[in-house]
């Protein structure tokens, strides 16, 4: 069974995207962290064993691009999301390792067909 970590503060947010993976994609658990250090707890505790991590690029405090390099040393893909329009925000965690970068108000269609990209890959 594949399993994802979603790293976002955004309850709501972060229950419907764990709903909408779980019966759009392979990914049928998931486990979830509200900060990069949360994530990282978590990580130590699977023993960095997750098939893709899906990280909140707007996440208030300090780690998150920290994380995303992590997880590029795991081996895991990483789909970072934002709301940010920059491109200096998107290229910093390209640079890091995220695999693809997506905006917060991208479709349904668009994070899961990039979700199945990566955990296909």
């Amino acid at each position: 069974m594949k399993k994802v970590l979603l790293v976002q503060d955004h309850n709501l947010f972060r229950q419907v995207l764990a709903l909408t993976l779980k019966y759009s994609t392979d990914l049928k658990e998931n486990v979830q962290a509200r900060s990069p250090a949360e994530a990282r707890q978590i990580l130590a505790n699977r023993g960095g064993r997750v098939d893709l991590a899906i990280v909140d690029l707007d996440l208030p405090g300090w780690g998150t691009i920290e994380l995303i390099q992590e997880l590029h040393k795991l081996d895991v893909p990483v789909l970072a999301l934002t709301n940010a329009q920059s491109l200096e925000g998107r290229t910093r965690a390209l640079e890091a390792g995220a695999n693809e970068v997506l905006s917060m108000a991208s479709s349904d269609e668009i994070i899961v067909g990039a979700v199945n990209r990566l955990v296909s890959d």
